[in-house]
């Protein structure tokens, strides 16, 4: 199934070249093989229609307008376009997904009003959620409660499983490598071929992307025999990270790790530069661009996690239709993440009796999500144990080149864990 999926992907994208863009202000595209733009985010008209039969309801929430929106916007392109390819060829099992947005604006409570609306008003089955932790945690009883199956990127291990009991949550799910592995993975890179014993982050304690991060990083470097020299902190309303930036130069570390969302880094970085550190800094799969178009010092000795090599295959193609429809001039890999939670969820129901009861997709997530093809290549299959990609998937370590763009340099897994 997934090889006759990335096959027809392939014979839209030549389709898709020729017409994208060419109906950006419209509620739907008036080519099969032109992408919805993500201006029509928060609409409530869905998206595409391949027959008439019944249409099966999903929601998607992202950050479209708030301080992720640099990853939200291109993640919610990947789920319409995604869901568009579903509908091109067939809805699953002749029923096209009707497709309601809605934006959290990186708010908790905000974000609990979208999931709300989606499932009380309109009546969607199941949720695509944002690549953000801090909504996505509100949702976990809000989900068990109302059987609603929800597949995001939501990388903290909080939002998918029980810290107390370490039981999986039933109706959380992730596409991605989990922020603990994505930072164990950064951290051995680090000391194994870096030659790094002694570190410092500088994080925000009020975003739990980023807690998710320090904490295992940490706990790697610490149990491998490095030093962390310093763990400097600050807050949402911060805008400027100089002291905790200056105080960090004066230990000389030799590696800095950031781990927040794309703004944060950027500010993070240019402060750690200007306060004169010249040695490593480690960077989240938030250091992929626009992070190179945003900072104003020089990139050098940087290299952070990076889900997919953006610069062939599948992805690549799905990046040029992405950014010829939305007048993007850089690749961000926040399209193929929406791309690939959407088919996670889209093989689950092609296998349900029922693709709108909720409690018989959920059940097929946990325990036949199996070599699922990502839009980068990789394969998701979900551990039962944990909802989350088992640790074969793997990431990229990258850097910028000479010319500012990601050089992809290995891929790696890591099956280092917590004492």
């Amino acid at each position: 199934m997934m090889k006759k999926m990335i096959a027809l992907l392939l014979a839209l994208v030549m389709l898709a070249a020729l017409f994208a863009g060419c109906a950006k202000d419209e509620e739907k595209p008036t080519d099969p093989s032109t992408p919805t733009s993500s201006s029509n985010s928060g609409n409530n008209d869905p998206t595409g229609e391949p027959e008439n039969k019944e249409p099966i309801k999903i929601g998607c929430i992202q950050d479209t307008s708030g301080g992720a929106s640099l990853a939200g916007q291109p993640n919610e392109w990947g789920v319409k376009y995604a869901v568009q390819w579903i509908n091109d060829n067939g809805g699953i099992n002749g029923r096209p997904i009707e497709l309601y947005t809605r934006d959290c604006q990186n708010d908790a409570e905000v974000g609990v009003t979208c999931y709300r609306e989606l499932v009380d008003e309109i009546g969607v089955s199941a949720i695509i959620g944002p690549p953000l932790s801090n909504p996505a945690s509100a949702w976990v009883e809000l989900a068990t409660e109302d059987k609603i199956p929800i597949v995001g990127h939501f990388m903290d291990e909080l939002c998918t499983t029980d810290p107390e009991t370490g039981d999986p949550y039933p109706y959380m799910f992730l596409a991605e490598p989990s922020c603990s592995v994505q930072s164990y993975i950064l951290a051995e890179y680090a000391m194994n071929e870096l030659g790094v014993t002694s570190v410092a982050t500088l994080y925000n304690t009020s975003n739990a992307y980023a807690v998710a991060h320090e904490i295992p990083f940490v706990d790697y470097i610490t149990s491998n025999g490095g030093e962390v020299l310093a763990e400097e902190t600050f807050g949402w309303s911060d805008t400027d990270y100089t002291a905790q930036a200056q105080k960090i130069a004066a230990l000389n570390p030799d590696a800095v790790l950031l781990c927040d969302y794309c703004n944060q880094m950027v500010t993070a970085y240019d402060n750690l530069r200007d306060a004169g550190y010249t040695g490593i800094i480690l960077g989240a799969n938030t250091m992929y661009p626009p992070f190179n178009t945003l900072v104003k010092n020089d990139i050098y000795n940087c290299y952070f996690v990076q889900n997919y090599d953006l610069t062939s295959g599948d992805i690549a193609n799905l990046l040029d239709i992405q950014m010829k429809d939305t007048g993007t001039d850089y690749p961000t890999s926040n399209v193929g993440f929406g791309w690939d939670a959407t088919m996670v969820l889209y093989n689950a129901m092609l296998k349900a009796t029922d693709p709108t009861n909720g409690e018989e997709v959920r059940d097929i997530l946990e325990n036949q999500t199996t070599d699922i093809q990502s839009i980068g290549g990789e394969l998701i299959t979900i551990d039962p144990a944990t909802h989350r990609p088992t640790r074969s998937m793997g990431m990229y370590i990258a850097t910028y080149d000479d010319n500012d763009a990601v050089d992809c340099i290995v891929r790696m897994t890591s099956d280092y864990k917590a004492n």
